[in-house]
């Protein structure tokens, strides 16, 4: 039987052991560079920055550098939910991106890393206002996730640009819009129908 002694000393421990651990996470994501675009533009595989949001720092790290002809193609990874985010695809119209499956296509192996080891998809993008509401599932879209976990401050070449989605507006296919992800502000807003102006970015999780 333990004495309140012991069990003091035992609760000490733990909530010292805690703290320490709790200090080693926070002085690693400290120790790390701050993400600034032209660092990353030129950043090997393996470089990890950070960024500062809401929540706390999220670690972005450049997981793939793939050289092709003149042009370089970089997949990088959110630390913090685990999602991959691919090297530009170009502008496709939403139609054609959904109706070729381009995220999954072979042609755009070299944008995606080569990385056979992880799924693609065309990135989720409805409002958080419509989680668990009219046909959506009741959690936080691709892109709304990836806004808060500072995307547009990790990975460059983003302001200039809309991203489609694979979310129909309101979740209703004969509207022929869908929601698209606004890289200089970071809004998820609808009307982004594409018509071949519109960027598009995969995302990708390892396949269990």
């Amino acid at each position: 039987m333990k004495t309140p002694a012991i069990v003091a000393r035992l609760v000490l421990f733990t909530a010292i052991a805690s703290l320490g651990i709790a200090y080693h996470r926070t002085s690693h994501a400290s120790a790390l560079p701050a993400c600034d675009a032209q660092a990353i533009a030129k950043a090997g595989r393996g470089y990890v920055c950070t960024v500062k949001t809401k929540g706390g720092p999220v670690s972005w790290r450049v997981e793939v550098v793939v050289v092709s002809g003149s042009r370089t193609f970089r997949v990088f990874q959110d630390q913090k939910s685990g999602l991959y985010v691919s090297d530009d695809l170009g502008r496709h119209s939403h139609d054609s991106v959904m109706k070729e499956s381009l995220c999954a296509s072979p042609d755009y192996a070299a944008q995606k890393g080569n990385l056979t080891s992880v799924t693609w998809r065309v990135p989720s993008g409805y409002p958080r206002k419509l989680n668990g509401k009219k046909g959506f599932p009741d959690h936080d879209s691709d892109f709304v996730v990836l806004e808060e976990d500072g995307i547009r401050d990790a990975i460059p070449r983003l302001t200039t640009k809309w991203f489609t989605s694979s979310s129909e507006e309101d979740g209703d296919k004969s509207l022929y819009s869908s929601y698209g992800y606004d890289g200089e502000f970071g809004a998820v807003n609808a009307g982004c129908n594409g018509n071949g102006n519109v960027s598009l970015r995969c995302v990708g999780q390892v396949a269990q």
